[in-house]
């Protein structure tokens, strides 16, 4: 099962829930809580889905090129420099990167 099929059987949990109390779920749990707890679960699965992280340049080479040595989490927005902060899941927010365009 891939993360983007999990996500879309919890939004279906999430509906469902609004209407009746599933098996096994403590009797004092609200529908609210419930809803909220497959929120949680969802945003986590979303964020193993890879995601590219976009890049920021301040400079330029000899040839005129722009320099990009930045690169910025698309789920938090936090920045770290290329070549050095070379991570699989943004150290900040937990989102897993997608390096496969990357030389």
């Amino acid at each position: 099962m891939t993360e983007s099929e999990a996500i879309k059987i919890c939004n279906t949990i999430v509906f469902a829930t609004s209407f009746s109390n599933p098996q096994g779920i403590p009797l004092n749990t609200t529908k609210e809580e419930l809803t909220e707890a497959m929120r949680i679960a969802i945003r986590a699965l979303e964020k193993q889905i890879p995601k590219k992280p976009t890049y920021e340049g301040d400079g330029y080479a000899p040839d005129g090129t722009l320099i990009y040595d930045t690169w910025i989490c698309c789920c938090c927005d936090k920045r770290y420099e290329v070549d050095y902060d070379d991570y699989d899941y943004c150290p900040n927010c937990g989102q897993k990167l997608d390096w496969s365009d990357e030389e």
